[in-house]
């Protein structure tokens, strides 16, 4: 049977018959489907948004606990301030003094005076407006009845108070609206400074300075503000003289609304949810007035007459739906619920209760939190309808397609497929000669004229590899296998190539003075990388090796020569950098020559780094240079000497940071206790840690010398 009625049969049973099938079935499964995945998105989405508000919750918490810790650390110092003035001698130098009628008067008021933003009050349209404050100095206010003459020493001991406001005030300025003093004699102080105090107000009377002084602790309470008329957070404790009397209360207020600047609800929620600070009251009778609501973001509270208490608000707990809740709350847990609350359903996330501490609360009705999934339901079962519609009409062209192509495409498909098959078995076997020919005029002609020069490109791709890996095998045996044993030194060196081959060069050469026994330690880095740069690298070692048993010590000499020789024996393109010294284990010392060369890096026992420089230029460029040999370098015991190449410290990882030299001294100080062949994989292993994904851009070589 031919291959045009086999695709033609295949084409029809594999088409037809499951597609008949799956037309009948087709809008069953769909409908399944669409409503599996409604399901599963309900499913997904409640368990994400449990998941989110847990992790809001939580995070709340910690932003409350945070800002009442700032609120009465900064009160404690507030009133430690305010009672060590008052117990202290009359100040020689008193600070300016203005009381509020002051802020009125153009010619007596601070110069700062400045409206802000945050700061406003109610005028007498009912609006608010900016209220005129200074930052340098307070408001200094007298009960009725109070007159300053009788006040005096307590006006004077309290007048650098502005400096102490202004210190906490810009710890966290969007924190605190206002802070202020009201002592027992009848002085108001507040800051920042400002005017508009009503004539029959009175700070002793306040509930805030009742309570404090009456508990003789810290108190917080849920007020309103005199000038805006908005909710407050007041946080008042008592101060005393220093015989223990009381001598009044410090405070400071907190617009409410800040607890909640930090609170970050995802923009499709944060119409619809409610967020508030709740305080559990365990010892309240009335267990409907147990859970307070005491802040509350959504509320729009404003009265005009800041002489009204603020009412209280409660959840009722003793509601069965909110039982749970109790529960949680009396074990102290954090949880996430569904609650069915006032007939709206909806998911409660709340913080752990500890004590009579403040925890969070947020509501987010659970439509919302389905929304997307309703959505995505009715958007499914629209497209369903339309995809199977579309479906059996695209079955019949398919069906016809599928005996058309069967027909006229099998055969002017099959001959070519099966040149290029036979040929490809060829190549697989090795025969980089193997050729097709096919003449369709379409992608398979394109694709025979691939396979052809494929073949080609690959045979010298096999003979380059060759070639490399045959390169590389002899560099390789160029450089030490191993450190030798050198008496009072640990030496170890190692190089890796960012190609096949390279430029960097490290040796070990054994040398005899007399009957002493002296080492050379060679690190060069040729320009480039790849076969150029690793045959002058093999040049320069053999030219290296001719020329150490002629000048041992004269290493002057040694590299002038060396230089001369690479100036008539390679390109202009490349040139080298070498240092080259000859190491001394009886007297513990190193001398030393560099052709450019640098930095070369000292570490002394004592913890320093020290960059031992090259005055010298780099080999190859100009012939006859002369070159200076470096003082002789004395090593003491737990001294280290690392040479290493540019492509150290020049890495870079995926953001393009180089590595830089700093990382190089401080990772040298970190491993000076290990041996040398410790500290020189430690350091390549952090280079290549630091360089993460980054190719390796250039070849890197390392040497350590450590006196033992």
């Amino acid at each position: 049977m031919k291959f045009r009625t086999r695709l033609l049969i295949l084409l029809l049973t594999i088409s037809l018959l499951p597609l008949s099938l799956s037309f009948l079935f087709q809008r069953a499964s769909m409908l399944h489907f669409g409503n599996k995945l409604a399901s599963d998105t309900h499913v997904l989405l409640n368990s994400s948004a449990t998941t989110l508000l847990h992790t809001l919750v939580d995070d709340f918490g910690r932003i409350l606990k945070r800002d009442k810790a700032m609120g009465l650390l900064t009160l404690q110092i507030q009133a430690q301030a305010v009672e060590c003035r008052l117990s202290s001698a009359l100040p020689e130098h008193p600070k300016p003094i203005f009381f509020s009628a002051d802020y009125a008067s153009p010619e007596n008021q601070p110069k700062d005076l400045l409206g802000t933003q945050k700061r406003k009050r109610i005028n007498k349209d009912g609006k608010l407006v900016p209220i005129p404050v200074s930052y340098s100095q307070q408001v200094i206010f007298l009960a009725q009845g109070i007159k300053p003459s009788e006040v005096t020493e307590e006006l004077q001991k309290i007048s650098s108070m502005p400096e102490v406001y202004k210190t906490l005030h810009d710890i966290q300025p969007d924190l605190f609206l206002w802070q202020y003093t009201a002592l027992e004699s009848g002085i108001h102080s507040s800051y920042p400074g400002k005017g508009g105090y009503p004539p029959e107000y009175d700070p002793r009377q306040r509930q805030w300075y009742k309570d404090a002084a009456a508990k003789g602790e810290p108190i917080q309470q849920i007020l309103t503000d005199l000038t805006t008329g908005s909710l407050i957070l007041t946080l008042a404790r008592p101060i005393y003289t220093a015989d223990g009397k009381l001598a009044g209360v410090t405070a400071l207020d907190i617009d409410y609304r800040q607890f909640f600047a930090d609170w970050s609800i995802p923009d499709e929620w944060v119409n619809d949810a409610k967020s508030m600070v709740l305080i559990y009251h365990e010892d309240q009778p009335d267990p409907r007035q147990r859970l307070e609501v005491l802040l509350r973001k959504q509320s729009e509270y404003r009265s005009l007459d800041w002489r009204i208490p603020v009412e209280h608000e409660y959840l009722d707990i003793t509601d069965p739906q909110l039982q749970d809740l109790q529960l949680d709350l009396l074990s102290g847990t954090s949880a996430v619920r569904k609650i069915t609350y006032q007939g709206q359903e909806s998911l409660w996330a709340y913080g752990s209760r500890n004590g009579d501490k403040p925890f969070p609360l947020v509501i987010v009705p659970y439509q919302q939190i389905i929304a997307k999934a309703v959505n995505a339901e009715k958007y499914v079962n629209q497209q369903i309808s339309s995809s199977l519609k579309i479906s059996a009409a695209l079955t019949i062209l398919v069906v016809a397609a599928a005996i058309l192509l069967a027909i006229i495409r099998s055969r002017k498909v099959t001959q070519p497929i099966m040149q290029l098959a036979t040929a490809a078995n060829q190549l697989a076997e090795g025969n980089f000669d193997a050729q097709v020919k096919i003449h369709t005029g379409d992608e398979l002609e394109n694709l025979g004229t691939i396979f052809n020069n494929m073949g080609t490109s690959l045979k010298e791709r096999d003979q380059m590899k060759q070639s490399l890996a045959l390169a590389k095998e002899i560099q390789q045996q160029l450089l030490p296998d191993s450190a030798p044993t050198c008496p009072n030194f640990d030496l170890a060196a190692q190089s890796l190539y960012c190609d096949e081959t390279g430029g960097d060069y490290f040796d070990f050469i054994e040398l005899k003075y007399s009957e002493q026994q002296r080492f050379g330690l060679a690190v060069g880095d040729v320009s480039g990388h790849g076969i150029g740069s690793a045959l002058v690298m093999a040049t320069a070692r053999g030219v290296l090796h001719s020329l150490v048993d002629l000048h041992k010590s004269d290493l002057e000499v040694l590299a002038s020569e060396f230089n001369n020789q690479l100036c008539r024996g390679i390109d202009n393109a490349y040139f080298m950098t070498l240092f080259y010294g000859v190491l001394n284990p009886e007297e513990q010392s190193l001398i030393w020559i560099s052709a450019g060369h640098a930095p070369v890096f000292l570490y002394r026992a004592e913890g320093l780094v020290e960059e031992l420089s090259s005055s010298g230029i780099p080999l190859g460029i100009i012939e006859d240079t002369q070159y200076e040999m470096s003082p002789i370098t004395k090593l003491s015991p737990g001294d280290i000497l690392l040479i290493g190449t540019d492509g150290i410290w020049e890495s870079r990882n995926m953001e393009e940071e180089m590595f830089g030299i700093d990382r190089v001294k401080e990772l040298l100080i970190r491993y000076a206790k290990a041996d040398a062949e410790t500290i020189t994989e430690q350091l390549i292993s952090e280079l290549n840690s630091f360089r993460g994904e980054h190719s390796q851009d250039d070849d890197i070589t390392l040497m350590v010398v450590k006196a033992s």
